[in-house]
């Protein structure tokens, strides 16, 4: 026995036995404590790597429970998103069918281009407004008056007289008659028409009128060649967001498109629907305007979501939570305004705001992936493209915060203009991305399969074949044909490579034709085929073999061939005998092996 402690031997003139071992004198006595010391040494070792291996696994344990918290967040938000977005769709829907402005007027249709001032405005409060006009203002034979008003109750009298009343119904869809058209016929004997306004909500009591006169049919192409380009911007926002939702759903039947496709999308049609829903003309032809009011609050309150979720998944920040966070908050937001404006406490006008500062929240959000994004990837096209784009998404966002809060106004057409423009450059951004994935995607997929399949025969190849046998280890009612060229090598050895390789295709097509379209033939080697036949009988697979003899018996070959010979074994996979189909397989391979010297009797060509 050899121990390690010869180079201690003479440490200070004095042994090891004598100075670190004492009392341990004999060979014997040492290799014990040698054994002892290697035991405790192993003992050491083995619950140091079994505290690792513990540790390891509480930490992989804590991973899949973040994970699994992750996905299940995720699932809740996304679930509580779509629950309040049908409860805001309900709502708007009810307020379709149900919700009405009480209206009182003497006669009317829609008209004015010619715009006409009044004698005289009286702010008598800040809510209530008079405004007076004489008759020649306002009457012109032939002509009507009209004028546009927003979250505005109207009353109109002719001397004294009323003639006009626009007021809401009181109930849970709010009091507010939202963005109307107001439209009258003056009498001509009339001396003096009075309007009254009375605002719904403060800040819009001041807001400027504009009142026409005008030809009916004249006023109305007016007001609709007017609204047009406004009507148009909207349109081309929400056919983007829809061509987008579109391809991500076929698209992904081909080949998987990332998700913030999808909720690109979904933004780029709310914003859409939203801004055409605030044009002037959309007034013109809703006629019930309180839920067309409605309409474009709950539409706005639905953005901040899938906006944040498309930063999230296309810029990838490491901070995954505040998309979750701004979706959460976004559900609360939703429901809690609904619940607000249904029961009176606070409508939709004045709650808002909490809507806005979510935009924001939004826009802050992209600057800070963006910023992480140019940390990490340098500026590329995607940094580029989302700077100009957030640079425009804040000028929109600003015009519209303004027209909103100073002017108490609708979008106005810079506004929308920028919007349209940022989603434009996103939109195209992002379907372009996809499409490289895509391409990507579709150049693995034609590598796969060139792995998988033999050039020369057209059949699968033999790295197909390990990857359906590692996948169906337990085939049942699953049998296995083995096949084996006879004559390749002669043929090689006599006319040649080409000649083989016809040969070898000839062969193949055989065994295709043979086996029939339903099962799947490899080439599992140079002169070697298996058929998988799943759900097999032994009659279809002899019936198969017998039509393989008939097709060899009918090929003549060529000067430059040799007669095609396949020799065949079969099984199937059995749970009393096989452990796998790999034990299938080399069942069928020696029965097939066994078909092959019974044909070496037969001397080929």
């Amino acid at each position: 026995m050899c121990l390690r402690i010869d180079h201690m031997e003479n440490l200070q003139g004095r042994s090891f036995a004598d100075d670190i071992l004492p009392g341990y004198q004999s060979e014997e006595e040492l290799e014990a404590l040698e054994e002892q010391r290697q035991k405790e040494q192993r003992k050491s070792f083995w619950s140091s790597l079994i505290w690792k291996e513990r540790k390891v696994e509480n930490t992989m344990k804590q991973f899949c429970r973040a994970a699994n918290t992750e996905v299940q967040m995720k699932k809740i938000l996304s679930g509580s998103y779509y629950i309040v977005s049908l409860l805001g769709v309900l709502f708007v829907v009810g307020s379709f069918l149900f919700a009405t402005n009480e209206t009182h007027f003497r006669k009317g249709e829609i008209a004015g281009h010619q715009q006409i001032t009044p004698q005289s405005i009286t702010q008598v409060d800040e809510m209530n407004k008079r405004i007076h006009f004489l008759r020649r203002a306002v009457y012109r034979e032939k002509y009507m008056s009209c004028f546009y008003s927003i979250h505005l109750g109207i009353e109109v009298y002719e001397d004294g007289e009323l003639i006009y009343n626009l007021k809401p119904v009181p109930g849970i869809f709010g009091t507010t008659p939202g963005s109307v058209w107001n439209f009258l016929e003056i009498d001509p004997d009339c001396g003096q028409v009075i309007v009254r306004t009375h605002a719904a909500y403060e800040r819009v009591g001041g807001e400027t009128l504009s009142f026409y006169i005008g030809e009916a049919v004249d006023e109305v192409l007016y007001l609709i060649r007017n609204s047009a380009i406004g009507a148009c911007v909207c349109l081309l926002e929400l056919a983007i967001g829809i061509f987008l939702i579109m391809y991500f759903i076929i698209g992904n039947k081909g080949i998987r498109i990332e998700n913030y496709v999808l909720y690109f999308g979904l933004f780029a049609v709310l914003m859409g629907a939203w801004s055409l829903n605030e044009t002037v003309l959309m007034a013109l032809l809703v006629k019930n305007t309180v839920a067309g009011s409605n309409l474009g609050y709950i539409l706005i309150m639905l953005m901040p979501a899938p906006f944040a979720m498309f930063v999230q998944g296309f810029l990838m920040p490491e901070d995954k939570w505040a998309a979750g966070s701004i979706t959460f908050l976004s559900v609360l937001n939703m429901a809690a305004c609904v619940l607000l404006h249904m029961t009176g406490i606070l409508e939709f006008r004045n709650s808002v705001t909490f809507t806005h500062i979510l935009m924001a929240m939004d826009i802050l959000y992209l600057g800070y992936a963006l910023v992480h994004y140019v940390k990490k990837h340098g500026m590329d096209r995607i940094a580029k493209t989302n700077i100009v784009g957030i640079i425009i998404l804040f000028a929109a966002f600003a015009a519209d915060i303004i027209f909103f809060y100073v002017i108490s106004t609708v979008v106005d057409i810079l506004g929308r203009t920028g919007f349209l423009v940022y989603i434009c450059l996103l939109a195209w951004l992002a379907a372009s991305d996809s499409m490289e994935k895509l391409h990507e995607g579709q150049k693995a997929a034609i590598y796969k399969e060139l792995a998988l399949k033999d050039i020369l025969t057209g059949l699968y190849s033999r790295n197909a074949y390990d990857e359906w046998e590692r996948d169906n280890q337990h085939p049942d009612k699953t049998a296995i044909v083995m096949l084996d060229l006879n004559n390749l090598k002669k043929c090689n050895d006599r006319y040649g490579h080409e000649a083989g390789d016809t040969y070898l295709k000839k062969a193949s097509e055989m065994i295709t034709n043979a086996f029939s379209q339903e099962n799947t033939v490899y080439r599992i080697g140079g002169d070697e085929f298996c058929v998988i036949m799943p759900d097999a009988k032994e009659n279809s697979i002899e019936g198969a073999m017998d039509r393989l003899k008939e097709l060899q018996k009918q090929y003549k070959g060529t000067d430059h061939s040799v007669e095609v010979e396949i020799a065949c074994g079969y099984a199937f996979y059995d749970d009393n005998v096989d452990q796998s189909f790999v034990d299938t397989r080399k069942r069928a391979d020696t029965h097939m092996y066994e078909n092959k010297r019974m044909l070496k009797g037969k001397e080929p060509r």
